[in-house]
């Protein structure tokens, strides 16, 4: 676990540099494509997921082969990248924007294929190797991404030696690693994948709608504002979204014991933890906050330079509405370990189709800010809906039909 946490945290720290590395060498134009680039892949990679990872190590029965979950993320990964791409077609991004969501999306789809036998792995107990190829991945697509920038001064040049970087990691590093803790293929004659995505399905939706609720009020942003402007609000964005990881480790080790409290019936231990979490994740927004309000202009000019400062003002609303996901991460949590799937759905789908329609005229109404003040109001609607779909499946008597 240590090793897994700590490879993780220097790939995310690797992931924000390269979006700083973007803005200060070319400035926000090639931020904005590069945001467009993240923001469809990233909807389109839980597809891909089709979430999966936590059904398939919690398969302590062997259901399903090793080689079923691989074969069925080699499929869900061409699946994604065909919808990724008539996505991208459809919605008339065209010349390089266009080849940056497809290089971006290749590799996004390495690493989501590499998920899959991240999750033969922490079946053996061995989330190390993972670990490993996080902090190799991180620290190697940084290097290769600035050196292929840098010499080609091409945005494109240097997301596909990325792809092709993190692809040679997962096939030489990943695949044989995993292959010595436990046998799988590639292929399965006769793999029963129509039943596995019968069974994941409502998750994959959730993933779906939850990831679209945070790049929608963006993509609007570009539509609306143009790509520059779209640049600058990533670019302040991309830290924040350190802050919502870090925020994950605040209540995801304590899923285990709120499966304890609901196992035992114990509502108020159940709600008392949560409180708690509540109380700390409202404590840490406060504290992040005040650190923004007295030191957020400096640092943001120490990280991106004096470009920019005209919008520094961006900074608090940004964070405010990282703090609301992070408390909505929290409460489907709850609702995954309540088996409350279909208030998972209910929630992330009254929290997309606001934002879908409030983000224009919110932009309209109060600028880039706008962007911010969609998805914190997306996410309150979905929160509000989550906490009273909890609330109502702690009411009901623990059974077996209510944990299937």
């Amino acid at each position: 676990m240590v090793w897994y946490a700590g490879g993780n945290l220097v790939y995310l720290v690797c992931q924000w540099l390269v979006t700083v590395l973007v803005t200060k060498l070319g400035g926000f134009g090639d931020a904005g494509v590069l945001s467009v680039a993240m923001s469809v892949s990233a909807t389109f990679q839980t597809l891909a997921m089709f979430g999966m990872r936590n059904f398939q190590v919690s398969d302590i029965e062997d259901k399903y082969t090793n080689s079923c979950y691989v074969g069925f993320r080699i499929v869900t990964c061409m699946a994604a990248m065909v919808g990724c791409m008539i996505f991208s077609l459809v919605s008339s991004y065209r010349g390089e924007a266009l080849l940056a969501i497809f290089l971006f999306m290749t590799f996004r789809l390495s690493e989501n294929f590499a998920d899959v036998l991240y999750g033969i792995a922490q079946k053996h107990d061995r989330l190390d190797i993972a670990g490993k190829s996080f902090a190799i991945k991180g620290i190697g697509v940084l290097a290769i991404f600035l050196a292929a920038y840098r010499i080609s001064g091409s945005l494109n040049v240097g997301l596909a030696a990325m792809a092709i970087f993190s692809i040679v990691i997962t096939a030489l590093y990943d695949a044989i690693f995993v292959k010595r803790v436990s046998d799988y293929g590639f292929w399965e004659k006769g793999g029963r994948w129509i039943s596995l995505a019968g069974e994941t399905a409502p998750l994959c939706i959730y993933l779906f709608l939850s990831t679209a609720i945070t790049t929608v009020p963006k993509l609007v942003l570009e539509r609306e504002c143009g790509g520059e402007i779209l640049g600058a609000y990533s670019s302040i964005f991309a830290p924040a979204l350190l802050i919502q990881a870090a925020m994950c480790y605040v209540y995801n080790p304590f899923a285990q014991i709120f499966a304890a409290h609901r196992a035992k019936r114990d509502k108020r231990g159940f709600l008392l933890l949560a409180g708690k979490i509540t109380a700390a994740i409202v404590l840490l927004t406060v504290l992040i906050l005040l650190a923004a309000w007295l030191l957020g202009d400096w640092a943001l000019e120490l990280i991106f330079g004096e470009m920019i400062r005209p919008y520094a003002f961006l900074l608090a609303p940004i964070l405010i509405s990282i703090a609301i996901t992070s408390f909505f991460g929290f409460l489907c949590m709850l609702a995954t370990v309540l088996r409350a799937f279909s208030w998972l759905l209910i929630s992330c789908g009254a929290g997309f189709a606001f934002c879908l329609f409030l983000t224009a005229p919110m932009i309209d109404a109060f600028g880039v800010n706008g962007t911010s003040y969609s998805l914190s109001a997306g996410m309150l609607l979905a929160s509000a809906i989550l906490i009273l779909g909890v609330m109502l499946r702690l009411r009901e008597p623990r059974t077996t039909r209510s944990l299937e």
